[in-house]
């Protein structure tokens, strides 16, 4: 049983006035920077994180990590996959600005500004390339990608995809790993990264989302990659390493429940 079918009617052109989003946290940005006191609140944000616990905020921060957060909504593809396609290439695109944008800031994390022993770092403390929030990119490009490519009717029910990325966002600041003001930007270009994959999915032809079709084969790698990963590396925090084995039990039979249902559609 589905969602929504697959070849769901398409949904009208987003409205312009969407496209304006992503202005907001650049306004949050624009006022820390103005004033000064970036510094005061990664400090403020960071103390009381401290009062839920370490694996909590970890929790939150894989889901940035883009082959975690692969494995979070690759079950997707069992329930409707046009948003599972539009959140991959909204992926593509928060690549491409994180590296760009981290490469024209190069600015130095809070540990490479601050005494460590004044604020809360969750493993090892990071340094440079802190601009923007790689993490919080990622998990706002997935969440906007898919909740504005699912038809108007389905939205409500998908409004938690963006709790979630907020919370990834707190969490890096939570684990002394960027500023707000990274943060922000991260957000910005994220909700840009997903319009953009919302816009770009409407153009592929429906019969691409088939499991006979190209796109499934690479999406087979990709969650064989990211099964390695997940059983086999440490993505980001040691204390997350029950976290990775359970979402890569995810993959596992999601995967074997597509390519069951693969065979099942080729021969016919």
């Amino acid at each position: 049983m589905t969602l929504m079918p697959t070849n769901a009617p398409k949904h009208a052109v987003l409205a312009p006035w969407i496209w304006f989003i992503p202005l907001l946290p650049l306004s949050i940005f624009g006022i820390e920077y103005l004033t000064l006191t970036d510094q005061y609140w990664f400090l403020t944000m960071n103390h009381l994180a401290r009062y839920l616990p370490d694996m909590f905020w970890t929790g939150l921060s894989l889901l940035g990590n883009g082959w975690s957060l692969f494995a979070l909504v690759f079950p997707m593809m069992l329930i409707t996959r046009k948003p599972f396609y539009a959140a991959i290439i909204s992926g593509v695109f928060a690549g491409i600005f994180s590296h760009v944008g981290k490469s024209i800031a190069d600015t130095s994390r809070p540990a490479g500004v601050i005494d460590p022993s004044t604020f809360h770092i969750i493993d090892a403390p990071l340094l440079h390339s802190a601009m923007p929030s790689g993490h919080t990119m990622t998990a706002f490009s997935v969440a906007t990608a898919i909740f504005f490519s699912l038809p108007k009717p389905h939205r409500h029910r998908w409004l938690f995809v963006f709790a979630l990325a907020i919370g990834t966002g707190i969490s890096r600041i939570a684990v002394g790993a960027h500023w707000p003001q990274d943060v922000l930007v991260g957000c910005s270009l994220g909700l840009i990264s997903g319009l953009i994959g919302a816009v770009l999915i409407e153009k592929i032809p429906e019969r691409l989302f088939l499991l006979t079709a190209w796109p499934f084969k690479i999406v087979c790698l990709f969650s064989t990659v990211s099964l390695y990963l997940l059983v086999a590396d440490t993505l980001d925090f040691q204390i997350n390493k029950t976290l990775q084995l359970f979402l890569a039990v995810m993959i596992f039979f999601t995967w074997a429940k597509l390519v069951s249902d693969y065979f099942t559609t080729s021969t016919k």
